[in-house]
């Protein structure tokens, strides 16, 4: 019952404004979940560009070639946070820790990096109210959570112009939550409770490399290569009038998609820098109905003091940048579903060279009335704090 169930809401949500269902979001609720962008707070603060940044300071992990520019060992931690509103409908919040990086260089020019880091998000909401009388009852969801996975990287240097890498994910944490529950007017109990758990395992190789023809301008790319996972999904349904319960465990392959993506950074002396990224992701190969990916980003820093390394822990760094991306969901009205956004950041050294908070504020917008029946808006926060070991 729970495909027939997802296929009546879900048609149901591209017509809201024509029915009495509500909700809080639903650009996330479609087989794995938003995709999350894998970058670090000054990348997020930038637009999200920067792969071709190699600085020693970049903890993006969509380049596992940006491993290679550290020279210290350092660690990274981000927390973001996101309130989304839903064309009036109502909001939800949400917060995750964005990633977690310790990366380790080696005199030879060799670099390894371990991470724990979110790839895709869920978070969704909703109630349809169906009938009226006796026979009325309203249908309820509820679905969180989302794939996780344990990043190992290695990469190397060659001079100052070549950087290459490798990245491998274990997809062995996070899980799906989704809750049903159908509850009849004027009673007291649940006709039905259904709990669905979906859990993955698996591995995702990547590649990247960063070539620097001179200390203004480099060039970066990568892919990720597209992988089957297994998923396993554990249904239990329970009949609260009877008190009965039904488990029901499936497995199955899903697919993860190849992303390639290429980037570029034009540095003009200490002070500012601009970069612009460009994503491709082919989700269409992964599940009939789906969409393929663009997202580009452009983006640009400033320097506060001088160049002079003796002031560089007070250096404060200013960014800021715009995106478009376009998400892989499946909708009913066959529109695929469109991101824009803006960003603002602000790096503040901390004392003694020993690393860096930083803030970043991002607005945009997902999805339109027209194509879609509702659109969102989304405000998001993102805390970071870096770590340097002499």
């Amino acid at each position: 019952m729970m495909p027939v169930k997802k296929c009546v809401l879900l048609l149901l949500f591209g017509l809201l404004g024509f029915s009495q269902v509500s909700a809080n979001s639903i650009f996330s609720f479609d087989g794995l979940g938003n995709s999350v962008r894998r970058i670090d707070a000054r990348t997020r603060a930038m637009g999200g560009a920067g792969r071709a940044l190699v600085d020693g300071a970049n903890f993006s992990t969509n380049n596992p070639a940006l491993l290679a520019g550290f020279r210290k060992s350092s660690v990274s931690a981000q927390f973001v946070t996101q309130r989304r509103f839903l064309s009036g409908l109502g909001a939800i919040n949400d917060g995750d820790v964005g990633g977690f990086h310790i990366i380790i260089p080696f005199k030879t020019g060799f670099v390894f990096g371990l991470g724990l880091e979110p790839l895709t998000d869920m978070d969704f909401g909703a109630i349809d109210t169906i009938g009226t009388g006796d026979l009325g009852y309203a249908m309820s969801l509820d679905a969180s959570g989302g794939i996780q996975a344990v990043s190992l990287g290695v990469a190397q240097h060659f001079g100052q112009q070549f950087y290459v890498g490798v990245r491998v994910d274990w997809v062995a944490l996070g899980t799906f939550n989704e809750k049903w529950t159908k509850t009849f007017f004027g009673q007291n109990v649940f006709f039905s409770s259904d709990d669905i758990t979906r859990t993955h395992r698996g591995w995702v190789p990547a590649l990247g490399m960063v070539y620097r023809p001179s200390p203004k301008l480099s060039f970066g790319g990568n892919i990720q290569i597209g992988q089957d996972i297994r998923q396993r999904t554990t249904l239990t349904t329970r009949f609260v009038s009877v008190n009965a319960d039904l488990n029901i465990e499936t497995q199955k392959q899903v697919k993860l998609p190849t992303l390639i993506g290429a980037g570029a950074i034009y540095q003009a002396g200490y002070r500012w820098l601009a970069a612009l990224d460009l994503e491709y992701g082919q989700w269409r190969k992964t599940e009939t109905g789906r969409f393929n990916t663009w997202d580009l980003s452009v983006g640009g820093l400033m320097r506060t003091g001088s160049p002079d390394p003796l002031t560089q822990g007070r250096r404060w760094e200013i960014n800021a940048g715009l995106h478009y991306r376009s998400l892989y969901l499946t909708t009913p009205s066959g529109k695929q579903v469109n991101e824009v956004g803006a960003s603002f950041g602000l790096g503040v050294p901390l004392k003694n060279q020993s690393g860096r908070f930083r803030y970043v504020l991002e607005v945009g917008s997902r999805g339109n009335k027209a194509d879609h029946g509702v659109s969102e808006k989304y405000i998001q926060q993102s805390f970071s704090m870096t770590g340097i070991f002499q």
